[in-house]
């Protein structure tokens, strides 16, 4: 065990969850880096932050995409792979991501796929281009059938 007491750890993952949203599994991860192994010291500290607000779980998923959606412009197929990473339950994630705002879901898309068709010569007749923005946007994780709209 760590040399800090249980109060300490406490106040310093309150602290963790308080700068960002964050998911159990980043929390238990983080209890794992401070030296905490006992599974009943986890319990109480995940319960704690639980009934205290610190860490809710729904919250997280709200503000993730959110943020993946305004801010770096991802797909649902990259957003469904990072929350899935995170250790997320499908429900969750599948709920958030039917409150995606879409109009601005689609104009990122739009502004995505103009950005990247501007970048490159020759996009209206080479193949090999068009192939080039299609794997751009399939990377950002939208899908196939939206991608196939902006053409």
């Amino acid at each position: 065990m760590s040399s800090l007491g249980f109060n300490e750890i406490l106040v310093r993952l309150e602290r963790y969850c308080a700068y960002q949203d964050r998911c159990k599994y980043e929390v238990l991860k983080k209890i794992k880096t401070i030296g905490i192994e006992e599974q009943s010291k986890t319990q109480k500290i995940l319960q704690h932050l639980i009934s205290s607000g610190f860490l809710n779980e729904e919250r997280f998923v709200e503000s993730y995409i959110t943020g993946k959606v305004s801010i770096k412009k991802w797909g649902t197929n990259k957003i469904r792979a990072g929350l899935f990473e995170k250790r997320i339950q499908q429900q969750m994630i599948d709920n958030g991501i039917k409150k995606i705002d879409k109009t601005l879901y689609y104009s990122n898309l739009n502004y995505l796929f103009d950005k990247k068709t501007r970048a490159l010569p020759r996009f209206d007749s080479d193949y090999r281009i068009k192939s080039k923005v299609m794997r751009f946007l399939a990377t950002k994780g939208y899908t196939a059938e939206e991608i196939k709209g902006c053409f």
